[in-house]
């Protein structure tokens, strides 16, 4: 590999003796020149200088102590190797010397007998380590980033001119204002400060015309790193790109370790072999990239698309979205299923199940290369000793502690969390250890203090103590998200991106190899890679999938069936049977013209299919009243002077009624019906029950029952509400109980229905205490959860009569991400969505966007109106807002719209929202970046909002565009999501700020195929429904027939077809 030269400089001290014009002091380590004036007048004392240097000889990157003293001297001035008046007695550190060489430092002090100067030098020498051969990563330098962009606090520029002023007035350099990007960049021969050159697969160096697809190369070298790359092609030969493997192979790290964890898979040998033995390139040992010198590949000044890749794809045909293994084990949490890859959608590396096939690219390293687990050993470091330490492999020296912490062990002080562009500025203006050149690392460089072979933090702790897994900020913005910039979470190595606004940990960095330097064309030294080892692991009888599934699973606590201890109605039930009737009986809305069921169908998943709920009121798209319309087509009329035709006046989205018998802390979106003991598998009945009847929020409710459940007290709030059922019947003198009442008394005297409740009851009296509990019983037998998860669960665990393969491959994976934590790789859904109703029925932030009417709530500071605050409202905690309760997954697939504001019509789009939630907030509201001040909606920006069912109804009804429906509905929605966005995710202000995710496109769909497998059948089977239904062919049953058949929902699409 190429190294620099070697050069050591010699100083000596000066032998020949000073001219001494009047005195003479010091001795060994000392001289002293003195001057006086001589005339006729008495002679006056002439100054003495003591002068001296501890130690005289130093290494380069360290100091020395300088001491002096003198006598009948007045002042004191320094020239030479230090400047500025002194005392006439004391001592200093010297700067830190940065180049070998003799210095001089020199003392003049003045007195009333005249003038003395002395002088001492000091010797500084290249280290021995400095100096002996540059520690081999297997790479000769590092790779600049490829970014030639700057940024604002919240939007990329399109150049370098772009940036932040810091406080004091300077503007603040960032990742394009340094390295090959900044000074080499001439795209000649790659983008952004890369160089690259194209080799034919003979060896010499390709003369085509650049055009891969009339004259293909076969390989790339980097002429930085030295390192050779394959090609991928699309010829179905051993080097497709559509090939793939299971991590493991030959040159996997610690493949020949008899103590080794997880399985090797040998799936990629062939390919290695196959290309040694074809001396592919002019080289027999190709292998495969460890982390770091894979990442030196990635281009993270490239932009985003569906085939635009973090790699120059003039050099890089064939690249693709997918991942791309590298040699490195996986070191933490259930190390034993994973290994490292890259994914070149982002750049990123990411954590992937071994058993997952996965793409590949092969390199060829700089020789001499000891390949090693051990990635940052001790002797790949210089430490200095002034708080600073220099990397071996790289050149660049960094401070041993993150900002904030200081001492031999970085245990001094509290490390400072900041803003990006603060953290721009402390680096930008750090003067640690006497340097003034200090900045903030790029990804790369950031990057290079990884140990994939550590954990927790993954850092060489003896080297760089004290070091925590907190998250590190990069000066690399992100291309494709313009608010976020890279950072490194030193947990476990992850390399992501996350908003500006962020606080995280700094750590300094300086220097580094030139931006000129190149490496040497290297001749192979190590032996050919061409016979397989025979260490492949030897695959069991069960799926490692099935082996990893089953480790999270019983981990984590699931059954399979989350019935179990649970009593809970059935269908057949009198009571269930009587809470049937109510359920679409109109008699208990105001104007008799709305049930429970106009909201929660069982044919429509349990609600509405609507992103906002149409309560009393209801109207066709000719606005004529059609209150048996449910679903799409299903408007309110709006004919209050506050009120829009059509528009809808509910914000929040009818969760489903499906399985509401197994929560247990609270129902709403809100849990303002709440148990006060929150005891698992209880439903509430085991303790008095708080709504929003109780005097405040930490006492129950006097008028609920003892042992009711949950729904029951549920089942009370919705026939009080105005927008729901109540519509414009009046509240007797504002009292609910006294308004129930009066529903109550609707059903006296009618024989029907006290026929009925004399059978689910044992006499005939009717009270609303008794209707609730009718409709609890209904609603709590709609229970859904015989779905192919719950067979899955059961056949792990070995019960007899069950298919382990009763979910796919992909679902199987997908179950993986769920569980698995989001800084170990997973999809971490399962930390909210936890339990065998998947839900923690806890409140979060996740920095969804206000859509829809909202709630009303407003505020002065932050300037907030009609928005909608969330859990808040009932805990008056503001570290609540915008927190809603978790949603149960079970039959998701068939229960969208999604989220509390229905803004989602996907789980594509959900899985978005974990994913990057500033990009799915702005692909919602077709924009570029919500954290932009002039901002507004912008429907040609292919807004997902404008894809919604509700919307779409709207503009079909009125006539007005995507942009007006959503002006219209909420003029003040813009503005509260620029706030709600930015508060949700201050973990300062926010009691569970909304989490952040790192997986890709292919690893949400494959966490979708898994929800899918949560889908009881029967919700998809309207035959299988109709136990809970009254249709046309039951409707004569109904106790409100003969009274009234009108009075009975009886479903049917906007078509008029009957649901």
């Amino acid at each position: 590999m190429k190294i620099r030269d070697k050069k050591t400089f010699l100083a000596f001290c000066i032998a020949s003796p000073l001219l001494l014009l009047s005195a003479c002091g010091g001795g060994s380590g000392s001289n002293s020149v003195s001057e006086d004036a001589q005339d006729n007048t008495p002679a006056k004392t002439t100054p003495t200088v003591n002068l001296s240097v501890s130690p005289e000889s130093i290494s380069v990157g360290e100091k020395t102590l300088i001491e002096w003293e003198t006598s009948s001297a007045t002042s004191c001035s320094a020239s030479g190797a230090w400047s500025g008046d002194k005392s006439l007695a004391g001592s200093e550190e010297s700067v830190i010397f940065e180049a070998a060489g003799a210095y001089e430092f020199k003392l003049t002090c003045t007195g009333d007998g005249g003038t003395t100067e002395a002088g001492i030098q000091a010797t500084v020498t290249e280290d021995d380590a400095e100096i002996s051969e540059k520690f081999n990563t297997g790479m000769a330098f590092l790779n600049d980033t490829g970014i030639t962009f700057g940024s604002t606090e919240s939007n990329n520029g399109t150049n370098c001119n772009t940036t932040i002023t810091g406080t004091n007035g300077s503007l603040l350099e960032q990742d394009c204002g340094q390295g090959r990007s900044a000074t080499i960049n001439s795209d000649s021969d790659g983008d952004g400060g890369f160089d690259l050159t194209r080799i034919n697969a003979d060896g010499s160096v390709y003369s085509g015309n650049g055009n891969y697809a009339s004259e293909p190369w076969a390989c790339v070298r980097d002429d930085r790193t030295g390192l050779l790359w394959e090609v991928k092609t699309r010829d179905g030969g051993i080097h497709d790109a559509s090939n793939f493997y299971r991590w493991g192979g030959l040159t996997a790290k610690d493949r020949d370790n008899e103590d080794r964890d997880g399985d090797y898979y040998d799936d990629w040998n062939n390919l290695i072999i196959a290309t040694n033995e074809e001396s592919f390139c002019g080289y027999s040992d190709w292998r495969v990239p460890d982390n770091a010198q894979f990442m030196s590949l990635v281009n993270f000044g490239n932009g985003f698309g569906p085939n635009s890749y973090k790699i120059d794809q003039a050099y890089f045909p064939n690249a693709t979205g997918d991942f791309y293994w590298t040699a490195s084990p996986y070191r933490g949490a259930h190390s034993e299923f994973y290994a490292w890859a890259f994914q070149l959608a982002f750049g990123n590396n990411k954590n992937v199940q071994r058993y997952q096939p996965s793409a590949l690219r092969l390199v060829r390293v700089m020789d001499p290369f000891v390949d090693s687990v051990k990635q940052t050993p001790d002797e790949r470091y210089k430490v200095h000793n002034d708080g600073t330490v220099t990397d071996l492999a790289t050149d660049l020296m960094w401070a041993q502690c993150v900002v904030g912490v200081s001492g031999v062990n970085c245990d001094n002080g509290a490390a400072e969390a900041m803003e990006w562009a603060f953290a721009l500025e402390h680096a930008q203006t750090s003067e640690l250890a006497g340097y003034s050149d200090w900045r903030l690392p790029n990804i790369k460089e950031l990057y290079s203090l990884v140990d994939f072979n550590r954990v927790e933090p993954a850092i060489n702790l003896s080297v760089f103590p004290s070091t925590t897994v907190d998250y590190t900020w990069s000066s690399s913005p992100m291309i494709d998200f313009a608010q976020d910039s890279w950072f490194v979470n030193f947990k476990a190595g992850l390399n992501w991106f996350k908003g500006r606004s962020s606080e995280m940990l700094v750590r300094l960095v300086r220097s580094g190899s030139s931006d000129n330097e190149l490496a040497n064309i290297d001749l192979q030294d190590s032996a050919a890679i061409v016979m397989d080892d025979g260490l492949g692991s030897i695959e069991g009888d069960t799926s490692p999938v099935d082996v990893h599934a089953q480790v999270l699973i019983e981990e984590q606590g699931y059954t399979g069936d989350p019935t179990t201890g649970r009593e809970l109605p059935n269908i057949n039930d009198d009571k269930a049977q009587l809470g049937k009737a109510l359920f679409y009986s109109k008699r208990l809305s105001g104007e008799y013209d709305t049930a429970c069921a106009s909201c929660h169908h069982p044919t429509l998943g349990g609600g509405d299919n609507l992103s906002w709920p149409v309560g009393y009121d209801a109207v066709d798209v000719f606005h004529n009243f059609s209150s048996n319309t449910l679903g799409s087509g299903r408007y309110f009329n709006g004919s209050d002077s506050n009120e829009l035709a059509g528009y809808p006046v509910i914000g929040r989205n009818a969760p489903t009624i499906f399985n509401i018998g197994l929560m247990d802390r609270g129902l709403f979106w809100d849990s303002r019906i709440e148990s006060a003991s929150n005891s698992l598998g209880t439903r509430g009945t085991n303790a008095g029950i708080i709504t929003p009847d109780s005097p405040n929020f930490n006492t129950v409710d006097s008028n609920i029952p003892e042992g009711a459940s949950l729904a029951n007290a549920q089942s009370r709030f919705p026939t009080v509400n105005h927008n729901e059922m109540r519509g414009d019947e009046p509240l007797t003198g504002d009292d609910n109980q006294t308004y129930r009442a009066m529903l109550a008394a609707r059903f006296e005297g009618d024989a029907e229905w006290e026929a009925l409740f004399e059978t689910a009851y044992g006499d005939s009296s009717i009270s609303f205490d008794r209707i609730a509990e009718a409709l609890a019983a209904f609603e709590e037998s709609m229970v859904f959860t015989n779905n192919r998860w719950k067979e899955y669960v059961a056949a792990i665990n070995g019960v007899s009569g069950t298919n382990i393969d009763v979910m796919t491959q992909d679902e199987k994976i997908g179950a993986v991400l769920f569980m698995t934590a989001g800084d170990e790789g997973g999809a971490a859904c399962s930390q909210c969505h936890s339990g065998d109703a998947f839900t923690d029925e806890k409140f979060h932030a996740i920095g969804l966007g206000q859509v829809g009417p909202g709630n009303g709530d407003s505020s002065s500071f932050p300037p907030v109106n009609n928005s909608d605050f969330g859990r808040a409202n009932i805990s008056g905690d503001v570290g609540d807002t915008y927190h809603f309760r978790t949603s149960p997954l079970l039959n998701i697939t068939e229960t969208g719209p999604y989220m509390h504001n229905g803004s989602l019509s996907t789980l594509r789009q959900v899985m978005d929202v974990y994913g990057n939630p500033g990009g799915a907030m702005n692909d919602l509201l077709g924009i570029s970046t919500i954290l932009n001040g002039n901002a507004t909606f912008n429907e040609m920006g292919n807004a997902d909002y404008c894809e919604l069912t509700s919307i779409i109804d709207i503009m079909d009804k009125t006539g007005e565009t995507c942009e007006q429906v959503y002006n219209n509905m909420n003029p003040d929605a813009f503005d509260n999501t620029r706030i709600l966005f930015r508060q949700t995710f201050d973990e300062t202000v926010s009691n569970s700020p909304a989490p952040e995710i790192d997986i890709n496109t292919e690893q949400s769909e494959k966490v979708i195929e898994f929800m899918r497998a949560l889908t009881d059948p029967c919700v998809i089977d309207r035959e299988c429904l109709q136990p809970w239904i009254f249709d046309l062919s039951n409707w004569t049953t109904h106790p409100d027939y003969n009274d009234n058949p009108n009075w009975i929902l009886i479903g049917e699409d906007k078509n008029g077809n009957m649901l």
